[in-house]
């Protein structure tokens, strides 16, 4: 075993002794007076500072329970919603649903107050825990006892919010699926619910039940009309500003008309009218709403001290934050953590020198020239656009992000590029003549892999489509195997299991899938990409359940005639294809997804919830969720330092 791999397998070793450690630690729990001794005043200090805002502005009740609801659900509640973003990492507090959070600087306020009496003992997630049951219990609600010893996280990451966050377009089988995950069942489900009695809400979350509910500009069935009408006066189509109590006429009361709105058919959310879905959660409403509440506040209390032991950390897991939007720069004070911490550190070195202008002195005109290149030529051929970013992608997901597929054949080895799902790519002596351009400039500098990742980029935005980040240095590898293409890469037949570990095998999550497959609202495909789902899906002549009848027999009417077309070119997003936009999402609500691969992602809760939340947000929110995914994807396992070398020729290695 090489030095490396025994390295490896060292902090391996150690990284499972942290994690049985961590667990065991856990498994203390918390406790009610947990700082009885070493800072007695806490939770006065904290109810006096909370009253202090409270009393003036009874509103923020509502934002500071759901900050707790949505921290907990993310990670656990360990404080991570409180988190600011930094230049290397988009937070939480920046994800969508928590961009109207209000009563960050209670929080902060209240921190201050616990610091000055007892300097680095009382979590921030204690806290916010707190502060969420006294001020409900200032504006009359219920009150119930905190466990407290809860230490804060020190991982907060925006693409976590949308796979573990129920979305307000959730139905009753997703808000099941998501409680359960967090060990809360259908009661907890629709008692929490029940904190929708207090606060407001942007029309974005709930204006596609007025105007476009399954996407032909009609409005949700399950919601009463009568309330439409008035929904509709005070929210008009893209309405991103306005608000709307959730309860209306009792949204600063914390008390059980909400339930008496839900058994109405008046509940905001899709996710407030599913709770008439399940014959459980039906009757609980029922009862609240005809028994005037009778036991909702004591029920709501027992969920509360459930949900705030969600994946909570303890003892010497994670920090004491001195700032709870600023992690401690101090250690924590847990050893496991430095092998951690220099294991990731370790693994992850062979990217950590990309940089922003890497060629900023060695080549200083490198990205000048190949934007300029590509504004020039882009126009004449926007198709090009899909081509360039299918071949980053192609190439990213084989050996990581290192112009292998760029290779041609050798006598001894057949590349990437001879591989079925990359025959179709269009567009290499386009990146060839970008690199001619680069050498005349700087020779042996600048690698074919940062020329594609740039091209890819700019041909995206020359066509409308979003701007990001693209780090270089990376370095060209010198291995291309066409095996290991037709392995890695998904296919256009994968079902969602199948695509979801292809993306975790590159450090890709759900929510990367997501997004990345919204290039497809660009570009075209050959008909044996689909065709088997028009002619035999289900067996011979049998076409896809899953595939829109109507979309289908357009396909075969009029694009992929026979099954055996092998030439026939389709859009992917037809009518669209050339606007780097939202109709491909619209499209697979509409079952109309080309691929069995685009289908595939309304099939799993997560995916979908993003769908939606995609679908219902401005363009400009998927732009900005795009480009982050992609320099995510920029970065899988480049070759940076001496690795690899610096190709003359993108298509050949250096002799």
């Amino acid at each position: 075993m090489g030095n490396r791999q025994k390295l490896l397998s060292f902090l391996f070793s150690q990284l499972i002794l942290v994690l049985m450690v961590s667990n065991h630690s856990n498994a203390m729990g918390l406790k009610l007076g947990y700082y009885h001794k070493t800072c007695p005043n806490a939770e006065s200090i904290i109810s006096k500072t909370t009253y202090r805002f409270i009393s003036r502005a009874p509103t923020l009740a509502a934002p500071l329970l759901r900050m707790h609801f949505h921290d907990c659900f993310v990670r656990g509640c360990d404080g991570s919603v409180l988190l600011n973003s930094t230049k290397t990492n988009i937070s939480e507090k920046d994800a969508i649903p928590n961009q109207s959070l209000r009563g960050y600087h209670v929080i902060d306020a209240v921190k201050s107050a616990v610091e000055e009496a007892c300097p680095g003992v009382v979590s921030c997630a204690d806290i916010l825990a707190l502060v969420a049951r006294d001020s409900v219990s200032m504006i009359h609600g219920p009150y119930w006892k905190v466990p407290l010893g809860r230490r804060d996280g020190r991982v907060s990451i925006l693409n976590e919010v949308f796979a573990e966050l129920p979305a307000p377009f959730a139905n009753i089988t997703q808000l099941k699926q998501m409680f359960a995950a967090k060990g809360l069942n259908t009661k907890d489900l629709v008692v929490l619910s029940g904190g929708h009695t207090i606060g407001t809400s942007h029309c974005l979350g709930f204006t596609n039940r007025l105007y476009n509910f399954t996407g032909k500009g009609d409005t949700d069935p399950s919601m009463d009309p009568n309330y439409m009408v008035k929904l509709k006066q005070k929210c008009k189509p893209r309405d991103t500003t306005t608000l709307v109590e959730m309860d209306p006429g009792s949204f600063k009361t914390f008390d059980e008309a909400y339930y008496t709105l839900v058994a109405k058919r008046r509940g905001l959310f899709q996710s407030d009218s599913a709770l008439l879905d399940d014959p459980g959660t039906k009757a609980y409403v029922i009862l609240q709403a005809s028994t005037h509440g009778s036991t909702f506040a004591k029920d709501f209390a027992e969920s509360m001290v459930k949900m705030g032991q969600v994946g909570v950390l303890t003892g010497n897991q994670g920090e004491i934050r001195k700032h709870c939007a600023l992690l401690s720069m101090a250690g924590t004070g847990f050893p496991g953590f430095i092998i951690v911490f220099g294991l990731l550190a370790f693994i992850g070195s062979t990217n950590a020198q990309l940089q922003i202008n890497f060629y900023a002195k060695s080549c200083p005109k490198a990205e000048k020239i190949i934007s300029d290149y590509v504004k020039e030529h882009i126009p004449n051929a926007p198709s090009l656009a899909a081509s360039f970013i299918r071949m980053h992608f192609h190439d990213c997901f084989v050996r990581g992000c290192d112009g292998s597929v760029l290779l041609n054949s050798t006598n001894g080895q057949s590349p990437e590029k001879n591989a079925v799902p990359n025959q179709t790519l269009r567009g290499f002596d386009f990146i060839d003549r970008v690199k001619s351009l680069v050498e005349a400039e700087c020779p042996g500098i600048v690698s074919c892999a940062d020329i594609l990742t740039l091209v890819a980029r700019d041909s995206i935005v020359t066509v409308g489509g979003p701007f990001w980040q693209v780090p270089t240095g990376r370095r060209d590898g010198v291995i291309s195997n066409v095996t290991e293409a037709n392995n890695n890469i998904p296919s256009p037949f994968s079902n969602f299991t199948t695509l979801r570990t292809l993306f975790n095998n590159q450090g890709l999550d759900t929510n990367d899938l997501v997004l990345l497959s919204g290039a497809h609202t660009i570009g075209i495909a050959h008909c044996p990409a689909f065709s088997r789902r028009l002619y035999n899906s289900t067996g011979p002549g049998g076409v896809d359940p899953t595939l829109d009848s109507e979309y289908a027999a357009n396909l075969k009417t009029n694009k992929c005639t026979t099954p055996n077309d092998n030439t026939t070119i389709v859009e992917m997003d037809p009518g669209s294809r050339k606007t780097f936009d939202l109709s491909y999402y619209t499209l697979l609500t509409k079952r109309r997804g080309l691929f069995n691969s685009d289908a595939a992602l309304t099939t799993d809760s997560t995916s979908l919830g993003l769908i939606n939340q995609l679908l219902s947000s401005p363009q400009s929110f998927f732009y900005a969720q795009f480009a982050k995914s992609m320099e995510k994807m920029g970065r899988i396992n480049v070759k940076t330092g001496s690795q690899g070398e610096i190709r003359k020729q993108c298509a050949l290695i250096n002799s």
